[in-house]
């Protein structure tokens, strides 16, 4: 029984013991080997142990290359320094400042019921016109804050698909709390598209609970009204002459489904979605940073313009699959259902609930605000600056500056500054003249300091920055030569093959590390292995970094995941169920496009001169042939 307690102690104290010990027993690599290669990868185990365990916060992680790479001799601490504030982090900081100012004047919320309305109300075309608007915005925001937006408009749909508006009040009285939780303080999510992953199930599910019970909560009264309306409604229609059939409830395992389908669709999209964009999601961004520092005279660089020219059919693709995926799982595809989503169906009082539904929380919006406009206006001139900057077909608005001098991370700040002094209302000069002088006064700006600070998800810049900083020491130790020599074993497989194997391995780890750890440990070390087999850089590096995307197995995964898990309609076997498929159709994607959309695009069927370890500069004669963009 002692023996019992005692490991029940060791246990409750396991992420101590860990912090402790592993230093100590790793310790003897640096000392016994005594070089710079091992002192990096002592380094890198350390990180990589605590990354997966979460021993220490994510961010607080990645403050180690700060302390122990100068201690240890492998770079001077500035060195280090400059490291953690790349270009690359400015182009992530420009952007979630754009997409804290679209969540604060909720433009995402009226352009995602606008969908909605736009696609019906019939189960099939609920399910699309879920996904469309969590894809889109997930490519400019954050896919916890859109999923975190998305699902409570899925539970009051639900209310009136399955559960009918009376039973649908009942659960939302028993579920409000007293109180209205922060989402940064009640779940430990920030709004930003990186996946952090909580240490247990259990932490996380009751955190973004608390969110959901205080999203509510927030519209408490408005739901009571809504509630109210729709009784008044039915009693009317009770009354009148039985001239509309009455709607007998689904069975049991019907609306199960179609619960689970409607639930497990926008984590699914909020997911897919971040691929697109090279802001999309956070290993997208470590890939742009590391991708110099591993490779500085790449040609031609990852840009905006070529990763979303190159990864926006590849997520449609896996979006049309998971949808039909999701349909044949949970709402029995058939042709039937087809006619029925193409509009060729009886609309059904249920329906016509659920339209009036969506007709309502739309008009709860009112009409659009000056601030919205403003907002749509620079985010769309972003979009359109980022992807003309270099697209490749043509001369880009580059050209206009000093060759290299202008970047994606200028744009993004230079739009996110200007949200700071442009009105949030009409400017008085351009309304009515107040009848007296002291009304006349400055409007406030869209965006002021203080609701960046709160929304802004500073802990994941540092994150980016332990990356590049761990890649950074990677390649001045010589460890990145040293592992990749280890690695050329594989190369007797084809090309095709390691891609496979790499894509894989990721797609499995990431399913239980944060994304942007994945990323960050795996980017240096592909890279190795394509040096050493000869294969272009990106054919392995782009399947990598995409498949750490393709969380959808397991509510800790990812946090929309967790979300959509937290409303209790889902059970970890539905996840394991649905999300098993959607990560074997992501690798046959990935797989299918580097093979050949990739090939044409980026000449990827050729190894580059720029990265072969003998190329000492520009001047060295180019031995391949130049992608297409």
């Amino acid at each position: 029984m002692r023996i019992k307690e005692f490991f029940k102690i060791l246990w409750n104290f396991r992420s101590t013991l860990l912090l402790i010990l592993l230093p100590i027993v790793m310790l003897p690599i640096p000392i016994v080997l005594d070089s710079t290669e091992a002192a990096c990868g002592y380094c890198i185990i350390i990180m990589a142990a605590y990354w997966i365990s979460e021993v220490l916060p994510l961010a607080v992680t990645s403050f180690l290359p700060l302390i122990m790479f100068p201690l240890m001799g492998i770079m001077p601490a500035s060195a280090v320094s400059v490291v953690y504030l790349k270009d690359t982090n400015w182009l992530f900081v420009g952007g979630l400042m754009i997409a804290v100012a679209v969540e604060h004047t909720c433009l995402h919320k009226r352009i995602a019921l606008r969908v909605l309305l736009a696609v019906g109300s019939k189960p099939e075309s609920l399910m699309i016109g879920f996904m469309l608007p969590t894809y889109f915005l997930s490519m400019w925001i954050s896919n916890t804050a859109t999923t975190a937006m998305m699902i409570p408009i899925v539970n009051a749909v639900l209310g009136e698909l399955v559960r009918g508006p009376s039973e649908y009040q009942n659960d939302q009285e028993l579920e409000d709390g007293p109180e209205q939780p922060d989402l940064e303080k009640t779940t430990g999510f920030t709004t930003t598209n990186i996946d952090v992953k909580s240490q247990n199930t259990e932490s996380n599910t009751d955190g973004v609970k608390s969110y959901q019970n205080s999203t509510f909560k927030s519209d408490e009264s408005d739901i009571d009204s809504v509630n109210d309306a729709t009784k008044a409604e039915e009693t009317e229609t009770a009354s009148k002459e039985n001239d509309v059939a009455v709607v007998q409830p689904e069975p049991k395992h019907e609306s199960g489904k179609l619960e689970k389908g409607l639930t497990l669709c926008v984590p699914y999209a909020a997911s897919i979605g971040g691929i697109t964009t090279l802001t999309g999601t956070g290993p997208n961004l470590v890939l742009a940073g590391q991708y110099p520092i591993l490779f500085p005279d790449a040609e031609p660089p990852i840009t905006f313009s070529n990763w979303m020219a190159y990864h926006l059919p590849l997520s449609l693709s896996l979006l049309l699959l998971s949808y039909i995926w999701l349909m044949w799982l949970f709402l029995d595809l058939s042709i039937k259902s087809i006619r029925t989503w193409c509009g060729r169906g009886n609309k059904t009082e249920r329906d016509r609930r659920v339209n009036e539904l969506l007709v309502r929380e739309y008009a709860k919006l009112g009409d659009i605000r000056w601030a919205e406009v403003t907002v749509l206006i620079v985010f769309t001139t972003t979009a359109l600056l980022w992807f003309f900057r270099d697209p490749g077909f043509i001369p880009g608005w580059s050209v206009l500056f000093k060759d290299g001098y202008v970047s994606d991370g200028t744009v993004a700040m230079t739009m996110a500054c200007l949200l700071f002094f442009l009105p949030s209302k009409r400017p008085t000069f351009l309304g009515k003249r107040p009848e007296k002088i002291n009304d006349i006064k400055p409007v406030p700006p869209v965006l002021d300091w203080p609701t960046v600070h709160r929304m802004f998800p500073w802990n994941v810049v540092f994150l980016l920055g332990g990356g590049f900083a761990l890649a950074e020491g990677a390649t001045v130790s010589g460890f990145s030569d040293w592992l990749g020599e280890q690695l050329l074993f594989l190369n007797g497989l084809p090309n095709w093959v390691i891609c496979l194997i790499v894509t894989v391995i990721t797609c499995l780890f990431t399913e239980c590390t944060s994304n942007v750890a994945t990323a960050s440990l795996f980017v240096p070390i592909i890279a190795e292995l394509a040096q050493g087999a000869q294969i272009h850089p990106l054919y392995l590096l782009l399947p990598t970094v995409v498949s750490t995307s393709l969380a959808f197995m397991l509510p800790v995964a990812t946090p929309p995941n967790a979300i959509a898990f937290s409303y209790g309609h889902l059970k970890v076997v539905d996840l394991v169920k649905a999300g098993w498929m959607l990560n074997l159709l992501g690798i046959l994607i990935l797989m299918v496009f580097v093979n050949t959309y990739g090939i044409a695009f980026y000449g990827l069927d050729e190894f580059p001169y720029w990265a072969s370890e003998n190329y000492t500069g520009p001047t060295d004669p180019p031995t391949t042939m130049m992608p297409l963009i």
